[in-house]
């Protein structure tokens, strides 16, 4: 597990677990109308959760390509995945529970069950902060690991390959604001693109520069098209009726999904070289993952309680982005420094 090989994908994980706070920093705060940084933000880091789950799949295949000990496995997950979930989510249980008592998502089913089905109710759907919805999702992932498992090993898996991404461009849906089935629809494809990307990591790690820059001009493309709103871009900002696929080809998701075969080639390329912040927010990147939306909250609390306003442009954002960061990182390691032996079980990492 410290080899070269999965040296670069440890960078490539440091690097999507930016991306990802960016998404939530950019939209806690306030923006001019017409922010050309906006745009540029919103087009370049939105939907980067998907660079996540990409290597997850990435990851799955790597581990588990000759064999798959599901018990092992699924006792592993609960370890370092669920066990800390349930952790870090208990200041945002006692919120919802006690003060924020009246959230939009808070439909009278969740109203009418007790306190204890209320907090079951949240941890299975993540409603109880913005990025939690991706656990109660990733571990549905988690769970169907021997089918994953099956089909990679099957003859017609690159055919399966293409139909299922085909298929996964048209959901949009995922995340908050979006049902836990919506979400699952959304990312599988996504995993499943990761398994295929594991399969094929020494053909796509030795892309001609060609090849590479043609991906590179296809990615520009589809955001330029999106920066001049030719290619609408679905935002999803209410609790709608689930629709889990549309007519609608998802121009975005394909472009992010480029991107990962573009980052997994440079990151490749770049393997020899040393970017130790990447690496280490690499193995932090659950625990950053867990932890930095508490910052992002306590910041805009302090910001709300004494009345700052801030005018938002790129310089701001990148100082609040690099203090969440490098916030959530420090309260990793002063978590692995006080429990060595027990941080991936209270943090993730």
């Amino acid at each position: 597990m410290k080899s070269n090989f999965l040296s670069y994908i440890h960078n490539f994980r440091g690097f999507a677990i930016i991306l990802i706070v960016g998404v939530h920093c950019r939209t806690s705060i306030d923006w001019p109308k017409d922010s050309v940084s906006h745009d540029l933000l919103f087009y370049g880091l939105d939907f980067s959760t998907i660079l996540f789950v990409f290597i997850s799949g990435f990851l799955f295949q790597y581990v588990h390509k000759e064999k798959l000990n599901y018990g092992k496995y699924l006792f592993k997950k609960l370890q370092f995945v669920v066990i800390p979930y349930i952790l870090v989510s208990i200041p945002a249980l006692l919120d919802k529970l006690l003060i924020e008592t009246d959230a939009s998502w808070m439909t009278d089913f969740y109203k009418g069950l007790n306190t204890v089905w209320q907090v079951i109710y949240m941890l299975c759907t993540g409603k109880h902060s913005g990025p939690f919805y991706f656990i109660p999702m990733i571990c549905l992932i988690f769970i169907m690991g021997p089918l994953f498992y099956r089909i990679q090993k099957l003859k017609s898996f690159n055919f399966l390959v293409v139909v299922i991404v085909m298929l996964g461009m048209f959901s949009y849906n995922y995340g908050y604001y979006a049902t836990l089935g919506e979400s699952l629809i959304y990312f599988i494809p996504v995993y499943v693109f990761g398994i295929w990307a594991g399969k094929n990591h020494a053909s796509i790690s030795t892309l001609t520069n060609f090849i590479l820059l043609v991906l590179i001009c296809i990615y520009f493309l589809i955001f330029y098209l999106e920066m001049i709103q030719l290619i609408d871009v679905f935002r999803l900002k209410s609790f709608d009726a689930p629709q889990y696929f549309t007519p609608v080809f998802n121009w975005g998701k394909l472009k992010v999904m480029l991107l990962a075969i573009i980052l997994l080639n440079i990151f490749h390329r770049l393997k020899r070289h040393n970017f130790p912040t990447l690496t280490t927010l690499g193995n932090y990147s659950f625990g950053v993952y867990f932890i930095h939306i508490y910052f992002i909250n306590a910041i805009s609390y302090f910001l709300t309680r004494f009345n700052i306003s801030l005018e938002q442009n790129l310089l701001i954002f990148v100082c609040y982005l690099a203090l969440v960061v490098g916030a959530s990182m420090a309260c990793v390691f002063v978590v692995k420094k006080l429990f060595p032996k027990r941080s991936r079980l209270l943090v993730g990492s």
